[in-house]
């Protein structure tokens, strides 16, 4: 159940937060109970997020979910589209990338930094909903090691540590990294990486700027040693 379970994570904007358990879709469809089929239908899909999310009005649910393209894509082919698929998500995620208005892609590391750490917005489905006045934050250590000063990390994803040491600071550098984070479905069709900027979406384009020279300036406590970092 877990491939199917962190598909309906991936319309939500709660930024890497943790996975629905496994019970959310044995509730909805007894039969599959034990059995280790994975397979769910995109109608237990829908009922399943719809159940999930019973203060999101029926506008944002369509918006995020009924009429999302890719979600019904990966969630029937099991995050496996075929080349045909896969191009069809492709030129929907390209299609929806934006940029800051000044054109920057890389933003403030300092300013990154306060957005990556942060864990607020993205509960449209709850009646305590977030204040969107706030600024919303990426929740980035939930899934992945950067700095390694900070006091958490996850593993669900690669461990960015040492991201722009690695990988310098080249526009086509600074390109991929700001893409990545603003629309990872852009550039890896099903990713489990949440889609964080955008219409709908956690980040502005100039937060995800941010982001991106937060992982990269060789400033940043990402690119330095633990100790040096922390002084």
């Amino acid at each position: 159940m877990k491939n199917n379970t962190l598909k309906v994570l991936s319309w939500a904007v709660l930024a890497c937060a943790a996975p629905y358990s496994v019970p959310l879709f044995a509730a909805g469809n007894p039969a599959m109970a034990g059995t280790g089929d994975t397979t769910i239908t995109e109608e237990q899909f829908l009922k399943a997020a719809k159940e999930s999310f019973p203060w999101a009005t029926p506008a944002e649910f369509d918006e995020r979910v009924k009429n999302d393209v890719t979600l019904a894509i990966c969630n029937k082919t099991n995050g496996q589209p075929n080349a045909a698929e896969t191009d069809v998500i492709l030129k929907f995620e390209q299609s929806r990338m934006e940029y800051p208005k000044d054109g920057k892609r890389y933003g403030d590391w300092k300013k990154g930094q306060e957005w990556a750490e942060g864990a607020h917005g993205g509960r449209i489905g709850f009646a305590d909903a977030d204040d969107p006045a706030h600024p919303n934050g990426a929740n980035c250590y939930a899934c992945h090691a950067i700095d390694l000063n900070f006091p958490a990390a996850g593993n669900m994803g690669p461990s960015l540590t040492n991201y722009g040491k690695l990988r310098g600071q080249s526009e086509p550098m600074i390109k991929y990294t700001y893409e990545k984070v603003f629309n990872a479905k852009a550039l890896v069709p099903c990713s489990l990486m949440p889609r964080y900027g955008g219409k709908g979406h956690l980040l502005t384009a100039e937060q995800v700027a941010d982001i991106t020279a937060f992982l990269l300036d060789p400033a940043s406590p990402v690119n330095l040693p633990p100790k040096a970092a922390a002084q």
